[in-house]
């Protein structure tokens, strides 16, 4: 075969599992986000706080199953999900915009707040799908990244997070 064929389909081929033929670069998706759900008026300091006070019950890794062949198939890191309480009366809706519109403004460097210490909510250069659902009276947020690299640094970021931000196991003391 065509050496040049050979590169084409290899090419094409090792982005077909992240669809990276079509993404958009990151500060672009990072500034649709940003338009779409994020209000002028909502009071960003709040949202910080909110974040900072998350208090975390666990956090994985997320993984795929990519086919690497004949009855081959290889385990790939993909992100990281956190099971954490969520804030009182929130949403898992609302949960969800703080944390995509607090992606997208890190992104772009839209943000003056000091910084979250190990913040796996965004990672400088790019864009993370990010998705909060209820599960079982907490919040189960997910956070996925397009490549192996940055989905191992989200995970490592997640679990250093969740190490500083448990829950408060301790009995409860009359």
């Amino acid at each position: 075969m065509d050496k040049f064929l050979c590169m084409v389909i290899a090419g094409a081929a090792s982005c077909f599992p992240l669809g990276c033929a079509t993404s958009a670069p990151p500060s672009v998706k990072a500034a649709q986000v940003e338009q779409r759900q994020c209000d002028a008026g909502v009071n960003a300091r709040e949202d910080a706080r909110i974040l900072e006070t998350t208090k975390v019950i666990a956090s994985e890794p997320i993984y795929s199953n990519v086919p690497t062949g004949y009855d081959g198939i290889e385990r790939r890191a993909n992100g990281a999900k956190l099971l954490i309480r969520p804030p009182e009366g929130m949403s898992a809706e609302r949960m969800t915009r703080i944390l995509q519109c607090h992606s997208a403004r890190e992104l772009l460097g839209r943000t003056d707040l000091a910084e979250l210490a190990n913040d796996p909510y965004w990672l400088p250069g790019a864009w993370l799908d990010i998705r909060v659902t209820p599960d079982d009276g907490n919040f189960a947020v997910t956070l996925e990244a397009a490549t192996i690299t940055e989905s191992i640094q989200v995970y490592a970021r997640a679990a250093a997070y969740a190490d500083a931000h448990p829950v408060d196991t301790s009995p409860i003391r009359r």
